[in-house]
C-alpha cells in the first residue's frame, strides 16, 4: 500500500445555518486559515487541498488560497464524494485525512497519531475516531472528528453509493452504513491527552457555537498570552476552569443524516 498521505478539506461559503462560516474571523484570522495552519504542523501529511465548489459564492475561499498559496479543487456543490474524488485525483492522492472547515481546533497531533495507525494496519480502508457517529458511544467533543481512508476503497464507494443523495453529500458515511460488511474499518481511540472528552462542542454551525469559540480563543489568549499554537490540553484546561463557557452552545443539536440508527 502507498503509505503517502494528504488532508482534504472540505469548504464552501453556502452553509446552510451559518452561511460563510468557513471565513468567519476568530482573533483577525479566518476559521479555515485557522485549520489550515493547525495541520500544517504534521509530521506526515505531504500536502493540504481544500475541495471547494464552482459556485460564485466560493471565489472567496479561492482568493484567501490563492494568498495563503494553498492548493484547491473546484467540483460539485451537490456531490461531495465526488469531488473529493476528483481532488485525489487531481494532486495524485493516494491516503486521504478528511478534514471539515467548521472544526477551528482540528489538531496535527490527532492527524498524526490517525496516520501512524494506519501505516501499521495496513489491512484497513477506513478508520475513524468518533465511534462512527453513534452519540451513545462517541466519547470525544464534537469537532475533534476525523477520518482517514484510501482512494481506492473510495473509489468504490462512489460506485456503490449509486448516486444516493445521502451518500454524496456525506462521502464517508457510506463506509460504516451500508458498507460496513464491505470495507475493513474501525473506530480508534486517541489517546486522552490529546482530545476532549464529549460534554464540550467544539465545532462551528451556528451563531452560538462561533460566540463559544471566540470566547476560547480570548481565555487562552489571557491566560497563556500567546497567539500562538492553542494546544488541545490547554484547551481542555480552559473548559474545566469555565464550567460555564460550555453552556453558550450545549443546546445545539448536531445534525444526524436519518440514515444513521442508533
Amino acid at each position: 500500500m502507498d503509505m503517502k498521505f494528504a488532508a482534504i478539506i472540505e469548504a464552501r461559503m453556502s452553509s446552510s445555518r451559518l452561511k460563510g462560516k468557513v471565513l468567519k474571523k476568530i482573533q483577525g484570522k479566518e476559521i479555515l486559515r485557522l485549520i489550515i495552519e493547525r495541520i500544517k504542523k504534521s509530521q506526515y501529511l505531504e500536502d493540504i487541498i481544500v475541495a471547494t465548489t464552482k459556485s460564485k459564492k466560493d471565489d472567496k475561499i479561492i482568493a484567501l488560497l490563492k494568498k495563503q498559496k494553498v492548493n484547491f479543487f473546484r467540483g460539485s456543490s451537490h456531490n461531495v464524494l465526488d469531488r473529493i474524488v476528483k481532488t485525489a485525483e487531481k494532486y495524485n492522492i493516494k491516503n486521504i485525512i478528511r478534514v471539515t472547515s467548521d472544526n477551528p481546533f482540528t489538531d496535527y497531533k490527532l492527524i498524526d497519531n490517525m496516520i501512524e495507525y494506519f501505516k501499521q494496519n495496513t489491512n484497513l480502508d477506513f478508520i475513524t475516531n468518533n465511534n462512527f457517529s453513534n452519540p451513545k458511544k462517541r466519547t470525544i467533543a464534537y469537532g475533534l472528528d476525523l477520518s482517514l481512508f484510501s482512494i481506492s476503497s473510495l473509489k468504490k464507494v462512489r460506485t456503490l453509493a449509486n448516486k444516493r443523495k445521502i451518500f454524496l453529500e456525506f462521502p464517508t458515511l457510506y463506509y460504516y452504513t451500508k458498507g460496513k460488511r464491505i470495507f475493513k474499518i474501525k473506530s480508534i481511540t486517541q489517546p486522552k491527552k490529546l482530545t476532549i472528552n464529549n460534554k464540550h462542542r467544539l465545532t462551528i454551525d451556528t451563531k452560538d457555537d462561533l460566540i463559544f469559540i471566540k470566547k476560547i480563543f480570548k481565555e487562552y489568549k489571557k491566560v497563556y498570552k500567546s497567539k500562538k499554537y492553542m494546544e488541545i490540553n490547554k484547551i481542555r484546561k480552559i473548559l474545566y476552569k469555565n464550567k460555564n463557557l460550555s453552556k453558550i452552545n450545549s443546546h445545539i443539536k448536531q445534525y444526524k443524516p436519518t440514515i444513521i440508527n442508533f
